[in-house]
């Protein structure tokens, strides 16, 4: 059987507030830089729907805001098909053909 002392004791208890504190700021790290890669991740893909937005609107004409919002919502795998896809679109009715298979 070990004797803990009074200044073992303090010195366990002032580990355990360094180790949360560590393990906080620790946390807080992974935390910010998890959100700066989703940060990322979401302006990439933002900003490529709204280009091809706007490719689709120069080539097609107006689309609706169910088009517009079915675009603006794909991930970068679809975005990536879309801007394949959008070279053989001749009207309008291509783009629905389209939108309605993904």
């Amino acid at each position: 059987m070990e004797i803990v002392t009074s200044w073992m004791e303090k010195g366990i208890e002032k580990g355990k507030v360094l180790g949360k504190e560590e393990g906080i700021e620790i946390g807080r790290e992974e935390g910010r830089e998890e959100g700066m890669q989703l940060g990322m991740q979401l302006g990439e893909q933002t900003g490529t729907a709204k280009v091809f937005l706007r490719l689709l609107q120069r080539r097609l004409g107006d689309l609706s805001p169910s088009q517009q919002e079915l675009i603006r919502g794909m991930n970068a795998q679809r975005l990536e098909e879309l801007s394949e896809a959008l070279l053989d679109f001749d009207s309008i009715t291509d783009l629905k053909k389209w939108l309605a298979r993904v």
